[in-house]
């Protein structure tokens, strides 16, 4: 009898191990990656791309959201890879998936996907050189899955620059939407001194879809360096839409490395 109950307690102990040491090769890895630049918790962008042959991956950022449909859940991924200098391919699915709040027919289904291509069309102090970082970032907007709308597009012009003391990002953006109508989009994110391990950063924006009402957003929060490689964003959010009050908690990783 102790033999028949040494051996799952032995199994769950290999398991348990082989756990430790995964977590353990990533961390080893993400430390030994290239520097994080961590844009997430934002909506928006900044005009710098990721270096030729290296992934970065921001996962996040994690959303809990409470609105008149209810409290959801919303996990979100960015995939950006450096093709060549100057341009990135990125995959975003922000605000990828829901979970919970009343309206069934948005739960478990991928939202706001996109695949795009952004490239920086002056290099500034963003950089490392003088002036401002000007970039264009656009692409498709892909249909939601379980398949629903048409092909959008997007694009996006962003300008940037860097002090001692602060950064700022300006974006404004076009979309045409999935339903077929136009979409505006114009913000900025605002960043303590870059040098701090630990940052405060704000965001503010401004949305309108067709004939439908503003959307007009704030967020708060800070990002922390936690090594040279990789960078932790939580951030508070409440945004103003259709006459009803939005509050969002986010949380997110950001990690990018060669390959």
């Amino acid at each position: 009898m102790s033999t028949a109950r040494s051996r799952p307690a032995s199994i769950r102990a290999r398991r348990t191990t082989l756990v430790a040491a995964f977590i353990a090769a990533f961390v080893a890895a993400a430390l030994a990656a290239s520097p994080a630049r961590a844009y997430r918790p934002f909506d928006q962008t900044d005009a710098d791309v990721a270096e030729p042959r290296t992934i970065e991956l921001e996962i996040g950022p994690v959303g809990y959201t409470h609105d008149a449909s209810g409290d959801t859940f919303t996990p979100s991924f960015v995939f950006n890879y450096g093709v060549v200098s100057r341009l990135e391919l990125v995959f975003d699915t922000h605000h990828a998936v829901i979970w919970g709040g009343a309206d069934l027919a948005r739960r478990r289904r991928a939202l706001e996907t996109a695949l795009l291509a952004k490239v920086v069309v002056r290099e500034g102090s963003l950089q490392g050189g003088v002036g401002p970082s000007v970039a264009f970032e656009g692409g498709a907007l892909l249909p939601t899955i379980p398949a629903a709308g048409d092909l959008g597009a997007a694009l996006t012009a962003i300008a940037s620059q860097r002090w001692p003391a602060l950064t700022l990002h300006v974006d404004l953006e076009g979309d045409r939407t999935r339903a077929g109508t136009f979409a505006f989009i114009g913000g900025a994110i605002v960043e303590g001194p870059n040098a701090w391990t630990v940052r405060p950063v704000a965001e503010t924006f401004v949305a309108r879809d067709g004939d439908g009402p503003t959307t007009v957003s704030g967020l708060a929060g800070a990002i922390w360096r936690a090594s040279a490689h990789v960078a932790f964003d939580a951030a508070g959010r409440v945004a103003r839409q259709a006459d009803a009050n939005v509050y969002e908690l986010r949380a997110g990783l950001t990690w990018d490395f060669g390959i």
